[in-house]
């Protein structure tokens, strides 16, 4: 959500105000000057309706602005939007009951009085020049509270109000004398205290040099609001113009603060749109950007791959040809050396083709070779070959005897051979000397895949680091002193290559206790013809 500092200065224009609010005092003046040269009283069988449309005007005014800033508070938390928001809000349940106890309108809660109504309007111009008051003093100064909380609380308050003047009206100094037929002394001092109230404020807006639209706005409301208790301070009639045009600026007054809350609204709302487009955009280009370097990445893997994969060939077909007793004899010490030379070009090669198959993958080009075959086969022929390294090691590597005839599945047979050989490898590897290595395959439960364990009794892996180990290039132990080598893909390319054959894979381990890595494959139900998919 964007800061209120941001909006505000999306919003300025940079124009200076104080021509416009020059003007507008003048057009206040005008009116004063007009309501005075053609001062009426007007007929008591038309002013109470015209008064009760101006009254609703006020309240349903006082009503939307109070909502606004109830709304504007609960995103932006400044003290400012929940004062306003509890001003208006019993400002508008204060000025119900001045309009609905006007002289000429059913009795409320108590007979009407120009007293009464004159005392319900008084108490909601002094909270409402008090609530000004302060909102402008406030700032932007952020706070938090249980809004629901108070202003339930507050409604609650207002409507003591509302009841508490009407039946203690008689208790309560009058604001309007029946007899003089004029409204009382303390009444118009009131009125001046609400002027000062609202004076003060619209003074510390004037001071910049330089107003937003909000300020200007609220500015203006201000000046309304003084021109408009200063007509109530000259009436000497409750239907005479002087009231009238009280009231009319009263409106007016009000339009601007809910001006105000709708810029901010409609700004926000506006500002965070263009900051989401502008975003959009920005993400748009940065994904082109990182496909594009993807694709290049994936274009000098390709390449790097087959360059390094050529004379690593040649060493490993090299070191071959010297083993050979036909080249020359060697000595045990120069054959260990050769057997280490063959041994390490074969686990580089083997890095260098998880690589090369990581970014065919990732570009789409890797072709699997579906068939049926059975993978019990299978998993004796990749044992058979690589049991020598586990004997090396001194690691038990152990086959679970096949149900009936042994399982068929439909993949690709190489692919799965990769699988295999890699999760062994990495069985291997993390399992000490005189540890153990299970390889089993049964059908499970649901009876359409045949899933296939390689479980050690390895150095097991901690739950938290379990789905780590998936993705590219992590090992649980990613330090450089760390115990183990490796690239940190085989794992990665197991997934991925399990995935493309239509299966998944899991693993269950334990810290210390080994690990169970398990893979599905669909079962391949009868004999078939293989097919070619190019993996997209």
């Amino acid at each position: 959500m964007l800061s209120s500092k941001l909006l505000k200065k999306r919003l300025a224009t940079g124009e200076r105000f104080l021509p416009r609010l020059v003007f507008w005092f003048f057009v206040i003046l005008f009116l004063f000057y007009f309501a005075g040269k053609f001062y009426i009283v007007i007929p008591g069988g038309v002013y109470p309706g015209v008064h009760l449309a101006m009254e609703f005007a006020l309240i349903i005014t006082a009503t939307c602005a109070s909502l606004m800033s109830w709304y504007d508070y609960k995103y932006k938390f400044e003290l400012r939007a929940i004062i306003l928001c509890l001003t208006f809000c019993i400002v508008a349940m204060i000025q119900f009951a001045h309009a609905v106890s006007y002289m000429g309108m059913p009795d409320f809660l108590t007979p009407n009085t120009v007293n009464k109504a004159s005392t319900y309007w008084i108490i909601s111009n002094l909270l409402m020049g008090a609530g000004l008051f302060t909102a402008v003093f406030s700032g932007d100064r952020v706070g938090k509270i249980k809004v629901n909380i108070v202003l339930f609380l507050w409604i609650t308050g207002g409507l003591l109000v509302v009841v508490a003047v009407a039946y203690f009206l008689p208790y309560l100094p009058p604001m309007y004398d029946p007899g003089a037929g004029k409204q009382t002394l303390l009444k118009i001092a009131l009125e001046y205290l609400i002027i000062i109230m609202l004076a003060l404020p619209a003074l510390k807006l004037l001071q910049k040099s330089l107003m937003d639209k909000q300020d200007y706005y609220f500015c203006m409301a201000l000046i309304t609001g003084i021109f408009s208790e200063l007509a109530f301070t000259l009436y000497s009639n409750a239907y005479d113009t002087y009231n009238l045009l009280g009231h009319i600026l009263k409106i007016i007054s009000y339009a601007f603060i809910f001006k105000v809350m709708l810029d901010d609204a409609v700004g926000m709302l506006y500002e965070t749109n263009r900051t989401l487009a502008k975003q959009r955009e920005m993400l748009a280009e940065t994904n082109l950007q990182l496909q594009e370097k993807d694709r290049l990445k994936d274009e000098f893997l390709a390449n790097t791959n087959h360059e390094l994969r050529t004379p690593l060939a040649a060493v490993i077909a090299f070191t071959e040809l010297l083993s050979d007793e036909s080249t020359g004899k060697l000595n045990d010490l120069q054959r260990d050396y050769l057997n280490e030379i063959n041994d390490s070009g074969r686990e580089l090669l083997d890095r260098i083709n998880g690589f090369l198959d990581l970014s065919k993958i990732a570009a789409g080009k890797l072709i699997l070779f579906t068939e049926i075959f059975r993978v019990n086969e299978l998993i004796e022929t990749v044992v058979r070959r690589i049991r020598p390294l586990f004997n090396k090691k001194g690691v038990v590597l152990e086959v679970a005897p096949f149900p009936g005839n042994g399982l068929q599945v439909l993949a690709d047979r190489d692919k799965v051979g990769q699988i295999l050989t890699n999760l062994l490898s990495n069985a291997l590897k993390f399992t000490p000397p005189d540890g153990n290595v299970m390889v089993e395959a049964c059908l499970d439960e649901s009876g359409r895949y045949v899933a296939i364990s390689v479980k050690d009794t390895g150095i097991g892996i901690d739950p938290g680091e379990q789905q780590k180990i998936f993705e590219p290039f992590q090992q649980v132990d990613g330090s450089a002193a760390r115990r183990f080598g490796g690239t940190g893909i085989g794992l990665t390319l197991v997934k991925k290559l399990v995935e493309l054959n239509g299966g998944t894979i899991k693993v269950s381990s334990k810290l210390h206790r080994g690990s169970t890595f398990t893979f599905t494959l669909p079962v391949g139900e009868k004999d078939g013809v293989g097919v070619d998919q190019n993996v997209q």
